[in-house]
């Protein structure tokens, strides 16, 4: 099913419920990430493969909104609609619920308009109790948006980066990053050196999907041990949905950004491993994993292996984008530079407002209870 609702001056909005009419927009929809450098969140292949592997073996529905201004697209928007109980949800179409949410949108376009349509769009079309939308960014066109309707915050949250674009000597960003001194970096690096033949690797997923399914097979098995280890057992470290999309994605030729899997190696067995893409502008942080014997995390594998990707991008001028978290690693590599974001639910009627309420006091309670689960960890630990 097409809808369709029309605006002044040839602005025409159009949700596709249907996936198999979703393809017909590759061609516009890659033109319009490269025009407005967008993230590899915001790529027709990533968006399809989280439809194809995720979203529609939930059962979920296919709601994507996309503007046309004088027949050329300007926004486009993939969402999904889905029951919680007898209520219906609309929220961002992604793998998982931890990537910032963004519209992508011409930006010499009237932005603030085309997402007020697209916005409006969504209210009157998606028969929606509750807007879901997790990790926005403060003072973005859409923020300003949300904040203009009646809606409930929650998990406020940053997204570091590391800027790279003005900058020139590489030492010196090493040093006053709170890193490690290069000299450190060496020491560790030749310390695992001394455990076996060292190497590092970067994969093309594409050109070799074999070796890179290989390789995240063993990056989630690692980040399963860890997850047991410390008592963190996220759904998607042992989602197999989620384990089906990342491969599928990573090794589809069809990508606008390019993925590359890092990985070190000591004697042919991998230690550490990181997923990255490359945008015209940046590159965003994927996913990481290190193996979980004790014997090698004194030695920073994880961090020797960031190492050698920041360098890469420094070369490039490319920022790089670590993701939502407040990670040591990455307020370090960023050197505080970041991004402010907010989730909210906003209602649409009046049981998505006590449905809101409810699940905002709920994820206080459970917030709350995890840090004291947390404390008791620590300190079960220096004992």
């Amino acid at each position: 099913m097409t809808l369709r609702h029309f605006e002044p001056r040839d602005r025409v909005c159009t949700v596709i419920t249907d996936a198999s009419k979703m393809a017909a927009l590759e061609n516009d929809w890659n033109n319009l990430w490269f025009k407005a450098k967008g993230s590899v969140f915001q790529t027709y292949s990533l968006t399809l493969h989280s439809w194809n592997e995720v979203a529609r073996p939930n059962g979920h529905s296919l709601f994507c909104v996309v503007v046309y201004e004088a027949g050329q697209m300007s926004l486009v928007f993939p969402l999904v609609r889905y029951r919680r109980g007898p209520f219906w949800i609309v929220r961002p179409l992604s793998p998982n619920s931890v990537k910032i949410t963004d519209v992508l949108v011409d930006p010499d376009s009237d932005v603030r308009q085309n997402i007020r349509l697209a916005w409006s769009t969504i209210e009157k079309s998606s028969q929606a109790c509750i807007i879901d939308m997790p990790h926005v960014v403060v003072g973005s066109a859409l923020e300003l948006q949300i904040q203009s309707k009646r809606h409930i915050g929650r998990d406020a949250n940053i997204a570091p980066f590391a800027d790279f674009h003005n900058q020139t000597d590489w030492s010196q960003f090493i040093e006053k990053s709170g890193i490690n001194s290069k000299q450190q970096l060496n020491r560790k690096r030749k310390k695992l050196a001394e455990m076996g033949r060292f190497e590092v690797v970067e994969i093309d997923p594409v050109a070799d999907p074999t070796y890179a399914a290989q390789l995240l097979d063993w990056m989630f098995g690692q980040k399963r041990l860890w997850g047991e280890r410390v008592g963190k057992n996220g759904n998607w470290l042992t989602s197999d949905a989620y384990r089906r999309f990342l491969i599928g994605w990573a090794t589809d030729p069809a990508s606008t950004a390019k993925t590359k899997i890092y990985a070190i190696l000591i004697d042919n067995q991998p230690i550490a491993a990181n997923v990255a893409s490359f945008c015209l502008s940046h590159v965003d942080g994927i996913i990481a994993g290190f193996h979980a014997d004790p014997k090698y995390a004194k030695y920073s594998p994880g961090l020797v292996l960031d190492e050698f990707i920041m360098r890469g991008a420094f070369d490039k001028r490319l920022n790089v984008e670590f993701g939502i978290g407040s990670e040591a690693f990455k307020l370090q590599w960023s050197r505080n530079a970041k991004t402010d974001i907010m989730s909210y639910y906003i209602p649409q009627n009046l049981s998505g407002a006590a449905i809101a309420k409810w699940w905002h006091i709920k994820q206080q309670i459970d917030s709350h209870r995890e840090e004291r689960a947390g404390r008791r960890r620590a300190q079960q630990t220096k004992r």
